[in-house]
């Protein structure tokens, strides 16, 4: 990993933003008094299942909206957003029970504006799923694409973009007011990550390492999303068009296992290309003071995160191993933050 600008070829990313159509039964249907929902197309961002063992007791999924107010009502405004993402979310656990009826339930992860807003973890277990779908009945199947990430008979990791064919929840007339209960009292449940303590970066360190040796604005956050337990190791190296720090868990350790991420800066360096790799996702964002960032994420034998912006015509970069979207785009936020070392 020493001094690397990992090359596009590798780590583009493609843009992955599918709209979706929510599977309420009313939305195939003309709108009337007794009426949930309109015919509406609610976007989604990108699900994503990890699927590497299909006997996993609990599999994770992703379910990323563009929406960043999920209050916001639709349709005949008995409902909000959150409410038809939930369903969303039971409709496809309980098809995949069905289909598969190897795991006890699904782990999703619920984010908003792309990514960017951790809305909460839900766990639905089949069980649950089971007896929910009868309450509503099933409604006309609609086409949801998701990107399944398993392996492949030699073990390697893949993904595939595969298309599933989901019956709907009939969510309609006396039905609305009872899942709009029943969600209330389905709270996400707590996420320990989510209140990992930050740790604080060597700043002051790290940047009388890089002046003097570089003639390009030092950008630098201030904390780190992990906890004072957690070591870093950093290596720090700089020229006249950039500067490179590497970060590694674990005093004097340069293995692969270790390797947390980057904090990187160079001079006339484009945006990282999304490319048409499957396992790409690729996303533009907002950061700290209005900025115009891209997140991108690829994944192989582990996963990267990065978020890069631009400014006076340098590219700067910030990338973070096996890290969800909140974390690395918290990493970046606190360097703009801090302003120029």
């Amino acid at each position: 990993m020493r001094g690397r600008w990992l090359c596009a070829a590798i780590f583009a990313c493609a843009v992955t933003a599918f709209t979706i159509p929510f599977g309420i039964a009313s939305l195939h249907a003309p709108l009337t008094p007794n009426s949930a929902l309109a015919r509406t197309e609610l976007p989604i961002t990108e699900i994503r299942w990890f699927n590497y063992s299909p006997e996993d007791s609990w599999q994770p999924i992703q379910f990323i909206v563009p929406d960043r107010n999920t209050a916001k009502s639709v349709g005949s405004r008995k409902l909000r957003l959150y409410d038809v993402h939930i369903a969303k979310m039971f409709e496809i656990s309980h098809f995949l029970c069905e289909r598969d009826r190897a795991s006890e339930g699904y782990n999703w992860s619920y984010q908003a504006e792309n990514g960017s807003i951790e809305m909460g973890r839900f766990k639905i277990s089949c069980n649950l799923a089971r007896s929910i779908a009868p309450a509503y009945g099933l409604g006309k199947p609609e086409i949801t694409v998701i990107r399944r990430h398993f392996n492949l008979n030699n073990g390697r990791p893949s993904i595939a973009v595969e298309k599933y064919s989901i019956p709907t929840f009939n969510i309609a007339k006396n039905r609305v007011v009872q899942w709009r209960d029943f969600v209330q009292k389905f709270p996400p449940i707590p996420d320990k990550s989510a209140n990992q303590a930050n740790s604080i970066f060597p700043a002051s360190n790290i940047s009388k390492q890089i002046k003097g040796k570089t003639r390009v604005p030092v950008f630098l956050p201030s904390i780190l999303p992990l906890s004072n337990t957690q070591q870093i190791d950093f290596d720090v190296q700089a020229g006249s068009h950039g500067y490179i720090v590497e970060m590694y868990l674990g005093k004097g350790c340069r293995a692969g296992a270790c390797y947390f991420g980057t904090i990187e800066a160079k001079r006339n360096e484009p945006f990282s290309p999304p490319s048409q790799l499957p396992q790409d996702t690729y996303r533009s964002i907002e950061l700290a003071g209005g900025i115009r960032g891209i997140y991108f994420n690829n994944c192989g034998a582990y996963c990267t995160a990065f978020v890069e912006w631009q400014r006076l015509g340098v590219l700067y970069r910030v990338t973070r191993k096996n890290a969800r979207q909140q974390e690395v785009v918290q990493i970046a936020n606190s360097a703009l933050q801090a302003g120029q070392r």
